[in-house]
């Protein structure tokens, strides 16, 4: 196996165990593994039937199960992960999955059962026959990065669904200008100004999308951790099959600023590229002052795009007074759209247009797709988002496998 892929395994062990582990920690507990034998509530780092095993291989979705499954209900010093370590030391026996592996989406109708209950019948409902991953199993939203409330640059393996919408111009020159969210294998969820009006006339003819970017001035995207050297997959370009724009949006207004672009290709998700989830029915939307992230390679104060993935937490910003706000501008709010940020220097300007404003309700959520605002960073001027909650009934009539 190569330096490279025991990096990104190694990797994918630490964060997983880190993203779940809560709670007071009792030296030396008593535990059952999930293959029920007994054991010890103990870092990782002191397991070594564990440790060896999964430390030099690419895991699969059941080897990631069985290690969230091995995680006891200690917490961890610093970002030491806690497991429960067999007594007898002996290595791990991973079982087939009995259920879809998360970050799949079964290409067949998958109704509920007879006797299954109506909120059930209502979510198989909304995932079109499994068009659209299920966020109770934990097939979108997952988002293993490490750092998720800290600086600016994110993980190198954060927000894997954000793409990078590339045009062409009529000298034939590319360039990365909008972004977008994964939300399926085939589909990505953009702003319609994003693909249409002019967008055309200034960036060109949308030509590609880009997933698994991480930094658009190196070819293979690498980041030091604790001292050891974690890259990534090269990303993913696809071509574009069709877009489907909102009926109700005009170029020069805001409303409906939702879009659809169906790959030409269908995307194989690794650790890198990952769908986002879609809010659905238990879905619950950010009140005001409630934390949501922006994400994507926008302007910082330092230069005027990044190349590095980006992201920043900001406040949902009072509905009515953003109404008021933008009234003074001749724009009006709808409800179906969303205001949040609003601070000095912290704006959707650390994203991109048609990018995702998510919520974390224990998976990633798509609350909002950047759309537009007055100017970047300015003081107590929220940025205004489509409300993706408001779209999901077109969102799932546009779709097909």
């Amino acid at each position: 196996m190569t330096s490279y892929n025991r990096s990104v395994a190694w990797l994918t062990v630490c964060v997983l165990l880190a993203l779940h582990i809560g709670g007071s920690h009792q030296q030396q507990q008593q535990c059952t593994t999930p293959t029920r034998l007994r054991g010890r509530c103990i870092s990782i780092y002191e397991c070594d039937s564990i440790l060896d095993y999964f430390k030099q291989r690419i895991l699969t979705w059941e080897e990631r199960e069985f290690l969230r499954k091995s995680q006891c209900t200690g917490a961890t010093s610093g970002r030491q992960p806690f497991v429960c370590c067999p007594g007898n030391g002996s290595k791990p026996v991973v079982a087939p999955a009995t259920t879809v592996p998360a970050g799949t989406a079964s290409t067949t109708p998958a109704g509920p059962a007879a006797t299954a209950p109506s909120g059930d019948a209502e979510l198989a409902d909304q995932l079109v026959g499994g068009l659209l991953p299920n966020p109770k199993k934990n097939e979108c939203g997952v988002s293993i990065g490490m750092r998720i409330y800290g600086g600016q640059n994110a993980d190198i393996d954060e927000f894997p669904w954000l793409a990078l919408l590339q045009y062409e111009n009529r000298k034939g020159e590319r360039k990365y200008s909008c972004g977008g969210s994964l939300i399926n294998r085939r589909y990505v969820l953009t702003a319609a100004h994003c693909v249409i009006g002019e967008v055309e006339r200034k960036e060109g003819k949308l030509v590609s999308v880009r997933l698994g970017e991480y930094n658009t001035k190196t070819e293979i995207d690498c980041v030091t951790e604790e001292q050891e050297e974690i890259c990534a997959d090269p990303p993913v370009d696809a071509g574009i099959e069709s877009v489907i724009v909102h009926p109700g949006y005009q170029d020069m207004a805001h409303a409906d600023d939702i879009a659809l672009l169906r790959l030409a290709q269908s995307i194989e998700y690794t650790s890198f590229v990952q769908p986002v989830c879609l809010p659905l029915t238990d879905f619950r939307a950010s009140k005001t002052g409630e934390v949501n992230f922006v994400t994507g390679f926008g302007r910082t104060l330092q230069e005027s795009r990044s190349a590095v993935k980006q992201k920043l937490g900001i406040k949902v910003y009072d509905h009515a007074r953003c109404q008021e706000k933008y009234a003074t501008k001749n724009s009006s709010i709808t409800t179906n759209q969303l205001c949040a940020g609003g601070e000095y220097a912290k704006d959707s300007c650390h994203g991109d247009s048609g990018g995702p404003l998510m919520k974390l309700q224990k998976v990633w959520y798509l609350e909002g797709i950047v759309s537009y605002g007055n100017r970047c960073g300015l003081e107590d001027w929220p940025g205004v988002y489509t409300h993706v909650p408001a779209y999901m009934a077109w969102v799932r009539s546009n779709i097909k496998e």
